[in-house]
Parts: C-alpha cells; structure tokens; sequence
C-alpha cells in the first residue's frame, strides 16, 4: 500500500506573526540551494511560489498553498506506514525546519496563523490560480466574504486502495466525517482569539458552499455517495469548471456555469485568460482529468485517466460503467484522498493515518457500524459536532459511543492486517479517554496562559 502526504503548515515570524511575503521567498531560495532542488514559478504572475526535487518515488513539492504564509509540503508515496512516517520527519528535520531557522522563521503544528487574519486578499499567494477562484467566487454580488475563505492549515492522507474497494472506502469516510471532526477538533487562533466553535476550516468550507452557487455541493460533502466509480466521475463533471490550462496559462469560462460534462458534450467552448482575453478552446483529456481533481468532498477518488484515449472514448466508458477502461496502468494509480484533517502534533498526524488504515483493513465492519449514518444524518450533525465536539449526538447516540466502536474496528483492523504498529493509536484514544482534542487544548492553553503561551505550545 502507498501513502503520500501533504502537509499545509502556517509559516510564523520570531513573534508568531503570519510570515510576510520576502520572508517565505527567501525560504524558497534557501531550499533552491539544497541539491537537487529547484525553484518553480506561477505561469501567471512569474512569481517564485516554492521549490520540487525528483526522487525515486516522485517528486518532492515544498510550495505556497492558498496564503503565501502557509507552506505546504507534499511527499511523493512511499510503500507502507512505516516508510511513509519516516520520509516524512526526515524531510521536516533535515529539510524545510533548518531552512525555515535559518530565515527566522517556524511552522506550527495545528491552526490558522496565530495574531493575525490569514484569509482575504491581504495574504493571497501570487498565483493566478487563485486569483482565479477569488475573482470567480466574487462575481456573485453579496454571495462571498473574502474572511469565509477556507485557507488554513490541514494534513490529508493520500492512500492506494484497490480499485474494487474505492467507492465503499469513500463512501464510508464520508459519512463518518462528523467523527474526524468531533475527534479531530482545532479551533483556530483568529485575531488573537480562539475562535468559538470546533473547526474554522470545516466551518468556512461549509458556509462557502451554503452561500455562494459557485460552491454548492462542491466542498465538504457531495450531492450523494455513490453507486460506481462512473457515478463519482460524472457527479464531478456535472459541477461548474473552476479552470482549464494551456501551455502553462490558465483560463476560466466565459460561461460561469459550465460544466467539464457540457464542455465535453459540446467539443469546444469560449474561455477568458486572466488579462480578460477571450479564446475558443476544444475539450481535451486533460480537461476532464482536470474536472475530476476538482470535485472537492472531504474525502475524494484521485486517478489518472489514459491520456491515449480520445474524449469521446472516455465519455462512452464511462457512460458504459467501464471506467477502468479508461485509466491509466489499468487503474493501480488510484487512491483515496482523505482531506481537511487538522495539522496537529506529529504523533497524533500519525495516530489519524493508523487509525484510517485500520478502517480500510476492516473497511465492511466499519461501513456495517456506521451504515446508520447516511449521508444526510451527517450533513445534519456537522453545525452541532462543530460547537459541541464530544457533546454532539449522531442518529440518536452520543458521538463518543460510535467512536469508542469505531476505535476496536480500527484495533482489529490494525491487529489483523499489521498496516500500521497497533501502538500508533494510543494518541487517540487518550484523546476519546479524556473527550478532549485539539480545540479543547487550545481553548484551555489560551484561558490559562495567554495567546503567547499558545504560540509557543503551537510551535514545531
């Protein structure tokens, strides 16, 4: 089994102020003298927006996520838990940290930068992609406030899970979603507040697609599980096209509604670049390999589509319920991504990765237990697991019940499979021993001791 993991780490000053812009850019020149690194740059804006080297596995990407004071690390996959959790506090301790010191800077483990607002244009990465997004959210008059954006620290596993088991696992995930949540909690530090409810980045992804059209049934939760692979590429292609690319340069539709299935249909459609040129473009491959990468739910399908294959090829096997057909490597390149994770200590970041794995070695007793929770239950519980955490009750049961089940499935799982040491889990269930989580300790840290005291404790 191969794991890759990305990390969206905020970026802090010697004060635990949000890193400024020259300050992260001489990170990146810092780490473009390491060897085998190199800088890359935004197509749109020339700016340098982080540093990739080639490894055996992949490609290594240290770059600027949504805000340039967040820096995301991405790590190609490695086989199994153990190689994937040692790759990645080599490449934390050797790597970006040092750099990160030498520049005065430091990453903290969980949250949104403390001391300062992180969302809005004020800290927007240069990168036309972005501006993109912005710009196309903010044609809905009164539909958008650049302070709801979701632009903060989280941690998301991507795992090699056999093709025939795809949907189930992420059928599964997605409904017990309140569960991460609640055991997961991380109350960012906003303004120098603790903010009062369970998880900002949760709650701005779901206030998002509640108020703005552009954003409905994209973010958090789907429309519906799903029946097929075929049913989860088409429900990504029936959603609005956030951009297609040429040559390096990103376009948007002229039509703020079109969807990758209409483009597809039609062949060709008008698309404006980002200094407001108008160009026909004809749909391509990639064009729907990029409409499936951004249908984003809290748990997603990654693959890679057979770039050999016309458009028309693709649609029909898809429309045919034969997508393997159409995938790349006969499909042994999918994975499941499980997003929105907080970044939190380093042993509790590889306490979730066991404990998911342990659900995936047991994955039909964990979809039986948790089969009561539809998708519609847990949409419902999510305002009330955000504001409660423990508190919350999910189909008629305290959420701290179905998660003490949901602990032994994970056990057994781990304990049958050996995916990962059984060990790995005690973080968490120190966690459901004690009903805390992340939020919980730094609502307490700041009660206690003040915001800097909570920097401090924050700090990596």
């Amino acid at each position: 089994m191969k794991i890759g993991i990305e990390s969206e780490l905020p970026t802090v000053d010697a004060r635990g102020m949000a890193a400024d812009e020259r300050s992260v850019q001489a990170l990146f020149r810092r780490l473009a003298g390491q060897e085998g690194f190199s800088t890359y740059c935004d197509a749109t804006s020339g700016t340098v927006v982080g540093v990739k080297s080639r490894r055996s596995s992949g490609t290594l990407d240290v770059g600027n996520d949504y805000g340039f004071c967040t820096v995301e690390m991405a790590l190609p996959p490695e086989e199994g838990f153990a190689n994937a959790k040692a790759a990645w506090h080599d490449t934390l301790d050797s790597l970006l940290l040092p750099a990160m010191g030498a520049e005065g800077l430091s990453a903290l483990a969980h949250g949104c930068q403390p001391r300062t607002e992180t969302l809005g244009r004020a800290y927007l990465a240069d990168k036309g992609h972005y501006q993109f997004w912005l710009a196309q959210a903010e044609r809905v008059p009164g539909l958008y406030a650049s302070d709801a954006w979701p632009g903060f620290a989280a941690v998301q596993f991507n795992i090699d899970v056999p093709l025939p088991d795809v949907i189930t696992v992420c059928n599964t995930l997605i409904n017990m979603t309140p569960l991460l949540c609640a055991w997961g909690a991380n109350s960012a530090v906003f303004a120098e507040r603790v903010q009062p409810w369970q998880s900002l980045r949760l709650r701005g992804y779901m206030e998002l697609a509640e108020s703005n059209p552009f954003f409905a049934d994209r973010l958090l939760f789907p429309r519906r599980t799903y029946g097929s692979l075929a049913q989860y590429m088409q429900d990504a292609w029936a959603t609005p096209i956030f951009e297609v690319a040429r040559a390096g340069v990103i376009y948007r539709p002229v039509a703020p509604q079109l969807t990758t299935a209409e483009f597809a249909a039609v062949g060709e459609a008008e698309f404006v670049d980002f200094h407001g040129a108008k160009r026909t473009l004809s749909c391509t491959v990639d064009d729907l390999a990029m409409g499936l990468v951004f249908y984003w739910p809290a748990v997603r399908v990654r693959m890679q589509l057979d770039d050999t294959c016309s458009v028309a090829e693709v649609l029909a096997a898809v429309q045919a319920e034969r997508p393997e057909s159409v995938l790349r490597n006969g499909g042994r390149d999918t994975f499941v991504e499980v997003r929105h994770l907080p970044t939190m200590s380093r042993q509790e970041t590889f306490s979730w990765l066991a404990m998911i794995l342990g659900w995936l070695e047991n994955i039909e007793q964990c979809e039986k237990l948790f089969h009561p929770w539809t998708l519609a239950r847990s949409r419902a519980a999510m305002p009330q697991v955000q504001t409660q955490g423990w508190g919350a009750e999910v189909a008629g049961a305290p959420i701290g019940q179905w998660a003490r089940q949901a602990f032994v499935v994970a056990d057994e799982g781990l304990r049958r499979g050996k995916a990962a040491p059984v060990e790995e889990l005690e973080p968490l269930a120190r966690r459901l021993r004690d009903r805390t989580n992340p939020a919980s300790d730094a609502v307490a840290c700041l009660r206690a001791e003040g915001i800097e005291a909570l920097v401090e404790t924050l700090r990596m």
